[in-house]
């Protein structure tokens, strides 16, 4: 039987991150969509606890579950989406460090990402010719002669918080083609050969940095490689997997600021509705709307449960992540199409929610690589 009902603690941390998000992120959202990086609003999560939720409390996390995570995210998501993608990417990086890290790569690494030291972490994984394919990635890591360091090159691209992050998780060729060749390594951004690229220009999430990397012979000590060589492409999967759910509480708490923007400015035009006869027709788009969100959070908390669990949850992270985001980007299309002439601003939060909203279908998976992983997962299962 499925219990959809949080523990205190869960439920606790998802109404702190709601008091922040509706009391002071949201005053702040026009400036990230403005393109200013969110700054003040990261330290507020680390004083606040929701930078490592997931991660040990003996490291500075709060040792929670994916279901706080996706509660809290979701909340934050709400009033900014530009520091929720902020939020979940240091959460991802802190897990993996959790999950794979030794003691010392913990103390080293993760206290200081959940303690606001390091501000953010990073995920490197995408490259120029290797995006929905990871498993072909060039960026390659040789490993010294006396065994003590490896020696990084290569590019990424479209790096969240690429240029303002504490720590990077790297995935770096270490042995042959295919998954099996690719390993994980935690990387100084301050070594020598860490170069940060162009700031990418994008149509939402502005106030989020997204930038390639380059590594031109960067000296990795080998206690930094994460786990032994050969699992770093487990590593991105398990990091995916439980991002794929976090992708779908963002766009989740995204549409849902623009259905409550929307239902808030019906006063304006309900008498103009009953004289053309669209007053029912616009009541059930937003029932329609308001449906959609809700089996999508539902199919988000299902695959969180499992992986809380320790049960296997890639199909279901994939079947939440294609079917939330695209409910979500269904919702804020249609709240445009029914917004007021104020909505249809460039500042106005609906706006902000539509161009916010369309990258979750394309990062961390397309729609379309969710339906094969889908499919795949399926007639393993037969």
């Amino acid at each position: 039987m499925v219990d959809f009902h949080p523990s205190a603690a869960e439920a606790e941390i998802a109404a702190r991150a709601r008091a922040y998000a509706r009391d002071t992120l949201v005053h702040q959202a026009e400036a990230a969509d403005a393109g200013r990086f969110p700054t003040g609003a990261v330290a507020d999560l680390a004083e606040l606890g929701l930078l490592a939720i997931k991660s040990p409390a003996a490291f500075g996390g709060a040792g929670l579950t994916q279901v706080a995570y996706v509660s809290a995210l979701r909340e934050i998501a709400w009033a900014c989406g530009s520091t929720a993608v902020t939020m979940a990417v240091t959460n991802m990086t802190g897990e993996m460090i959790a999950l794979f890290g030794d003691d010392d790569q913990r103390e080293r690494w993760l206290r200081p990402l959940a303690t606001g030291a390091f501000a953010v972490g990073a995920f490197a994984l995408s490259e120029p010719s290797a995006g929905s394919d990871a498993a072909s990635l060039q960026t390659r890591a040789v490993r010294s002669d006396d065994g003590e360091s490896y020696r990084l090159d290569g590019r990424k691209a479209w790096i969240t918080s690429g240029d303002r992050a504490g720590v990077v998780l790297v995935m770096a060729r270490t042995g042959d083609a295919g998954a099996k060749g690719i390993s994980a390594f935690l990387v100084d951004p301050g070594a020598d050969g860490f170069g940060v690229l162009r700031h990418e220009s994008k149509m939402g999430l502005r106030g989020s940095s997204t930038v390639g990397l380059s590594f031109e012979g960067v000296a990795v000590p080998t206690r930094d490689r994460l786990g032994p060589e050969g699992i770093g492409f487990r590593v991105a999967m398990t990091a995916l997997d439980g991002g794929r759910c976090g992708i779908g509480a963002q766009a989740v708490g995204i549409a849902s600021a623009a259905l409550e923007a929307l239902v808030q400015g019906l006063g304006e035009r309900k008498l103009v509705d009953r004289q053309l006869g669209l007053e029912q027709m616009v009541d059930f788009r937003i029932a329609d709307m308001a449906t959609r969100l809700h089996a999508a959070w539902l199919l988000v908390l299902r695959a969180s449960q499992r992986k809380d669990a320790g049960l296997p949850m890639t199909r279901e992270a994939a079947m939440a992540k294609v079917f939330a985001t695209e409910a979500a980007n269904f919702v804020c299309q249609r709240a445009m199409e029914l917004a007021t002439t104020h909505g249809l601003q460039t500042q106005g939060r609906i706006a902000r929610a539509l161009r916010d909203v369309r990258v979750s279908r394309i990062y961390e998976g397309t729609s379309e690589v969710q339906r094969i992983v889908i499919a795949r997962e399926l007639v393993a299962a037969l």
